[in-house]
């Protein structure tokens, strides 16, 4: 059964109307725009939303817009929910975090890049040449970027509710056979307050691996990982055309953990892979992504991964529900029932990113330096059942 939400077509004038809009695992392409001085007083928080993320100019070297179509199984009832270009996911991405000094960044630097004759920043942790031992001296290396993205929902009249990530109307089943209709909606975490963006690593081979690597010439593909939480919570439930209140805080126990591999070969013309500057497909499913093969250790990282373990591909898990209370009856378990589970595969497609020195926080379908960010892209094709399973 496909669950798409109803199409609401954002304005593409300055301060048009804007419906609710989602955001999942959005990059971005590197702006050409030069940073612009830090604003002051009013005017840093003229809209709202624009006052909880930085500057695209004061933490990354590059940022800008984004829209993304996602699509989603839920693996227990074999739906597949979508977010198409009618109803497109929006973000805002920083790309090339600043990394330099280690001790205390404010600048970007990236001395791996193919071509400036120096040595790759970190070993690269996902494909190993098979002569390669623990020695780094036998280790193909990765120039590493890191970069972030700010999920948001523009609202009418301009400025945006950050952290938003998805807000979607869903079709269930209840209790095996019963028609139900719901709304999920998806939010960034918040710690101390502060909306916790989603954080993008690259890792990209560089032109001569290490100069004295076992195989100078084993150059595996570019490996990028979006990872982040998302809080998930149900509202509007109806059960065969009875509406049944969830209350306030019908959510799921935890957040839930995401992991987004880059589609090798999904860039612009099937070629490269995908880069958080050119797009592409991203994935969650299984086979899509080996995992590392080396702990995640180095200064470069900035305590990102603190020598841990990347697992292999699979689909994102959705926790139990709890909160779920409809006067003196607790629904969780229905809810828990209809929609919880491991291994529920996602793809996402990202568009070219609409580069500013600033974001448009007054009208975010702006265009700008010849690209706009509406129409967004297709639907991706449904990602991958678990073991092979059909829809």
């Amino acid at each position: 059964m496909t669950s798409r939400p109803t199409p609401r077509l954002g304005a593409r004038t300055r301060r048009a109307a804007l419906a609710t809009v989602v955001v999942c695992g959005a990059l971005t392409l590197p702006s050409q725009a030069a940073p612009q001085p830090l604003p002051d007083g009013p005017a840093a928080a003229e809209y709202p939303g624009q006052d909880e993320i930085p500057r695209p100019s004061s933490v990354a070297i590059n940022g800008g817009t984004v829209t993304n179509s996602q699509g989603a199984v839920v693996t227990r009832s074999k739906m597949y929910i979508t977010a198409g270009p009618d109803n497109p996911i929006w973000g805002a991405l920083y790309v090339g975090i600043f990394n330099t000094p280690i001790e205390n960044p404010d600048h970007y630097d990236n001395p791996c890049i193919p071509g400036f004759g120096r040595p790759p920043c970190v070993p690269n942790p996902f494909r190993q040449p098979a002569c390669a031992t623990d020695d780094p001296a036998t280790q193909t290396g990765a120039a590493y970027q890191p970069s972030q993205m700010y999920p948001l929902g523009p609202l009418p009249g301009g400025g945006a509710d950050v952290g938003l990530v998805a807000r979607i109307p869903v079709n269930l089943v209840a209790f095996g056979s019963i028609p139900a209709t719901a709304t999920v909606t998806m939010r960034a975490p918040r710690v101390n307050g502060e909306v916790q963006p989603f954080k993008v690593h690259q890792w990209q081979s560089t032109g001569t691996g290490r100069a004295n690597s076992c195989d100078p010439s084993f150059h595996p593909p570019v490996s990028v990982l979006v990872e982040g939480q998302v809080e998930i919570f149900m509202s509007d439930l109806v059960i065969d055309g009875v509406p049944v209140d969830l209350g306030p805080g019908c959510r799921t126990e935890r957040p839930s953990d995401l992991r987004l591999w880059g589609e090798v070969g999904s860039g612009p013309g099937g070629g490269g892979g995908y880069t958080p500057g050119s797009g592409g497909d991203l994935g969650a499913y299984d086979g899509l992504h080996p995992g590392s093969s080396l702990p995640l250790d180095h200064p470069l990282y900035l305590g990102a991964f603190d020598g841990r373990d990347i697992p292999a591909s699979t689909g994102v898990e959705v926790p139990p529900f709890t909160g779920c209370t409809a006067g003196d009856d607790d629904l969780s378990p229905l809810l828990t029932a209809m929609a919880s589970g491991p291994n529920n595969p996602v793809r996402a497609t990202q568009s070219p990113t609409v580069p500013f020195g600033d974001l448009p926080w007054d009208d975010f379908t702006e265009c700008s330096s010849g690209i706009c960010p509406l129409p967004a892209p297709a639907t991706p094709e449904m990602p991958p059942l678990p073991n092979g399973e059909l829809p």
